[in-house]
Order: C-alpha cells, then structure tokens, then sequence
C-alpha cells in the first residue's frame, strides 16, 4: 500500500506546489516520474539483496529509508532540493514495491497463494483510495508558516504523511518472520524449522514442542560461494536470461511494462485532467476538446499561477478509488473460480477498452468512471507475480520479480513523460496510444501456462518427520 500512497500521491502534491515550488507542466512530469527512474535504476541491486541478504530486513532497512528521505524532501525549499530528496527516496522504493509479492507467496501454502497474492494486490489498490482521503483532508487547510527559506503550507505536511507510511510498516514488518521457504534455500534449516515451529504455535495455539515435524531437508539450495558483489549479481541473474526462464521473463516484463505505463504513468495526471475537464465547460465536448479549450486559455504557466483543486475532484477521485478497492477484493476472492490467467486477460482488454472509450464519452459522468477505473488495473499485478512464484526457483525467484517490474517501473516513467507531452499536444492519441497497448498486453497473456503445474523445473523441498 505504501508503495502505491507515495508516487501516487505525486498527483496531488505536485499541482499543490507548482506556485510555491516554480514549477511548469514538463517539471511535473519529469518529477512524477521520479519514482520509477529511482526502481529502474536499483531493481536490479534490491534483487540481489533480497536473495542473498534475506527478504525481511531487506524490507524493513529499504522501507525506513524511502519514508525518511520522503518526510525529509517536505522541508526542502525549491524545485533542485525537493527534487533530489524524491530521488533519494525513489532509489529506496524497489524493494518495498516488488519483494512482497515473493515473500508472502514464499510464506504461504499453494493452496492459498493465489487467491493471497490477489487480495494482496487489492490491499495495494485500497491504497490509492487513501491518496486522496488524506488530501482531501489535508489540502483545503488554510495556514502558512514562515520558516525563512520555504513556507510550511498544507501540501508539505500532507508529503510528510506520504512519507510516514512507510516508517509504520516497516516497524509492522519487524515483528514479522523471515521467509522460511528462503532460508531453506540458504541451507539455514534449523531457522527456517525454528520459523514454523513459531508459525504453528500462533496458528494452532499451541506448544511450539508439538510441531510434529523435527528436521528439514532441502534437496536443493544455494551453495555458499565468497564473491564479489559483481561477480555474485553475474550469477545471480545470468540464469533469467538463457532459457528455459528468459522467454517467461520476457512475457512478464512487457506485460507490466504496458501495465505499468498506464495504470502509474498516465494515471498520475488523473486528478489534474479530471480537474480541468469537470471545472471547464464541458457541455456536449468530449474530455480531449475541453482539454483543450482549457490549455489554449492558459497558455502562460505562470500569468496566474492556480494551485487549486476542486472539491468535486476529491469526492470523485475518493469514491471512485474505494470502488475500485472494493471491486478488488471482491473479485480477488473468486480468483480460483475465475482463474488467475483469465482475471489477467479481463482486466488487461476492460481497462484498455475503457481507455480508449473516453476519447468518444461526451458525458462528464461517464468520463469519470472511465478515467477512474484504471486503478482496478492493479488486480493484473498478482498473477504476473503468481505466475513468477510458481515459474522461477527460490534463489532467483526476488531477482526474477524485481527484474521484471523495473522493466514495469521503465514503462511507469515512459508513460509519465509522454502522458505529460500529449495530453496538451495530442489528448486523442493519447488514450488511443496506452488503451491500445493494454490490450496488445492482454493478448499476450494468452502465453502463459494456463496450469498450476510450473513449466520450468523448481526447487524441491521435503521434510522428514
């Protein structure tokens, strides 16, 4: 949820300090997209970590820093400085938006992983609904303190409890266990017994003395080998590129990347077009043509800076994402009777159609629940990853999701910038261009294995009583 609250959170923060900060539409959308470069740039380190320093602390070290710099850019002054701190903050988030999805399927039995990872995954959506409650709260305040650099205004303290998300989960997580499943494939067999021995008494409630198995072994695990952090990231993730897993990662790579792009790039921009059109005369025009009406009296980002949101854009953005939330977990719960590769497919082609739908919608109603129906897109992410759970082996099974959803974070900062470029230039094109790549995506769905059985070989783990 923390890593959905803080990027999107971005397209309310952003139009808010566009006055105080200076900043013009390109500066936005390069800053918006700051978060992905920052998880494009480290996915590929956080993996490693992940899989030869453990999924918990890596969690835990990597979550305490992305809210500390997060909390930290709100007392920045200007653009640069608040810029920089966002930066920090994104190196950090790769690892809290990806490790997750392994460490709870890793956790879990595999009779309940997929339904899991897709109520997971709903929470996640759950998340963007309290974007705009806390700035829906926050926002409308009226103060400004004067602290000689900057002025302490609403949206600065709402950047702060963005921020401060993360430093609550990560002291959540820390009465968490270590995933046993990865210790297991570290040869740490009396930890990882020691783990479910400690799961089985809080389940049951019992004695931890009664656990009825003794002793672990693992037919398979990582050997131990002193190498250099390059040498070990060559080994680590060479395996992902040759096959039989490069053809898998390839899939899941371009899925989130089309995923990705829309459902985190173009949507950062909602609360601003959804601000323009519903505030505009939109009387029998479509959401492109009041678009630019709008653009072409406002030419000048500066002749009268507006740093206001209408109240009718938070109702609109709150109810629409608790709708989308609750829409999630509904469906999440029926994922083994829809199926994880079919919920995939629907969801990919509905919100694809529903992108391209509001090139053509005249109605402002219609509009909004279009444009605010891309969160529901979110549902797409659980399977890809339970498809990676089941796909990839435990020792590369953190670098395979974090490789993959960097190339997805590559998609959220293509998107960003070129939503940014073609909303004023080119609106039409624009839902025409992420709706039609949706749905290229859900087609390409249709190659993944439609069992539960793994395509590729897996790990083996046995236990001995």
């Amino acid at each position: 949820m923390c890593a959905i609250i803080e990027p999107i959170g971005y397209s309310y923060t952003l139009p808010a300090a566009k006055c105080d900060l200076a900043m013009t539409a390109a500066q936005r959308g390069f800053l918006s997209s700051v978060p992905y470069i920052g998880i494009a740039l480290t996915s590929f380190l956080w993996g490693y970590l992940v899989d030869t320093k453990g999924r918990k602390l890596t969690v835990i070290y990597s979550s305490l820093f992305t809210g500390g710099f997060a909390i930290l850019s709100a007392f920045m002054p200007n653009y640069i400085s608040f810029t920089i701190c966002k930066f920090l903050s994104s190196l950090c988030i790769a690892c809290p938006a990806a490790v997750p999805y392994a460490f709870i399927g890793e956790i879990l039995p595999l009779k309940y992983r997929d339904i899991t990872l897709s109520i997971t995954n709903a929470m996640q959506i759950s998340g963007s609904a309290l974007v705009p409650l806390f700035a829906w709260a926050i926002l409308p305040l009226d103060f400004r303190v004067n602290f000689g650099a900057y002025d302490f205004v609403p949206w600065r303290l709402l950047t702060i409890i963005y921020g401060l998300t993360f430093v609550v989960s990560a002291l959540l997580l820390s009465c968490g266990p270590e995933s046993p499943k990865y210790l297991i494939s570290q040869g740490k067999h009396d930890e990882a017994l020691e783990v479910l021995r400690t799961m089985y008494s809080k389940n049951k409630r019992k004695s931890p003395d009664d656990f009825p198995i003794k002793w672990l072994r693992s037919d398979e695990f990582v050997k131990k080998e002193n190498l250099g952090i390059f040498t070990s990231l060559k080994v680590q993730s060479l395996p992902l590129l040759k096959a039989p897993y490069i053809k898998w990662m390839a899939l899941n790579s371009f899925i989130f990347f089309g995923l990705f792009s829309t459902i985190n790039g173009l949507y950062i921009w909602l609360p601003d077009v959804l601000n323009r059109v519903l505030t505009g005369d939109s009387e029998g025009l479509t959401a492109c043509e009041v678009i630019a009406q709008r653009f072409n009296q406002t030419a000048d980002d500066f002749a009268a800076c507006d740093n206001s949101i209408a109240t009718i854009t938070f109702l609109i953005n709150t109810v629409a994402n608790m709708s989308c939330a609750i829409i999630a977990l509904a469906v999440s719960s029926c994922v083994k009777i829809i199926g994880k590769k079919r919920l995939l497919i629907t969801v990919l082609m509905l919100i694809g159609a529903f992108c391209m739908l509001i090139n053509v919608v005249t109605q402002d109603v219609l509009f909004a629940i279009f444009l605010s129906s891309m969160p529901i897109g979110g549902l797409a992410i659980g399977p890809v990853n339970a498809f990676a759970v089941e796909i990839f082996p435990t020792h590369l099974r953190g670098m395979a999701v974090s490789l993959s959803m960097m190339v997805g974070r590559i998609g959220s900062v293509t998107g960003a910038n070129v939503a940014g470029l073609l909303l004023n230039a080119a609106c039409t094109a624009t839902f025409y261009l992420f709706g039609g790549l949706l749905m290229v995506c859900g087609l390409s769905a249709f190659l993944l294995p439609s069992s539960n059985v793994a395509p590729v070989p897996r790990d083996a783990t046995t236990t001995k009583l």
